[in-house]
């Protein structure tokens, strides 16, 4: 059994009942200030989760989806973005008031460009 800690190391948020983490379906998980220094999370599905502020450093995410993925102010320092699906990844905080869906944040399209 593995297990995903906060930043603090106190408190348990995700655990899984294997060795590892590589292949794995996290995806809608919340990991919100999560200490995932030097994780092998290749291949892993991660999209939709809540990785704001969550320290990524190092971690091996080569391959895994991070489709829509919060990850504003996620430290990814040294980490392995390689293959990564990163479609409609939340990287900022929003700047502009809401329109009138409701939608405020900023993303990066699998092309790279900017969009509302």
């Amino acid at each position: 059994m593995i297990h995903i800690y906060d930043k603090k190391g106190f408190t348990r948020l995700f655990s899984h009942d294997g060795d590892s983490f590589r292949g794995l379906d996290i995806s809608h998980a919340e990991l919100s200030e999560a200490n995932m220094i030097q994780m092998d999370l290749r291949g892993a599905n991660l999209s939709h989760a809540d990785l704001s502020s969550a320290d990524l450093r190092m971690a091996n995410l080569s391959g895994a989806n991070l489709s829509y993925t919060n990850l504003v102010g996620a430290d990814l320092d040294g980490a392995n973005i390689d293959g990564c699906d990163m479609t409609g990844a939340i990287l900022e905080a929003p700047t502009a008031a809401a329109d009138e869906q409701g939608n405020v944040a900023i993303s990066i399209d699998a092309i790279g460009k900017r969009s509302r």
